[in-house]
């Protein structure tokens, strides 16, 4: 099986009690983490540029 590392996807693995599939959410997770960072942490960065550059639009 191939864990996508999404609050569903872990929250199921969590639920299924499954140590195989707790691993597998584990991994997948981590692998994320260690390629894309952080992405709860840049999301509001990303929002708060997002609303500087629409606050500059004049129609």
């Amino acid at each position: 099986m191939n864990i996508k590392p999404y609050g569903v996807a872990v929250t199921d693995a969590i639920a299924s009690g499954d140590l195989s599939r707790l691993k597998e959410a584990e991994a997948a997770a981590q692998a994320h983490l260690d390629e894309y960072g952080d992405v709860a942490t840049l999301l509001p960065l990303l929002r708060l540029e997002i609303a500087k550059l629409e606050g500059k639009k004049s129609y």
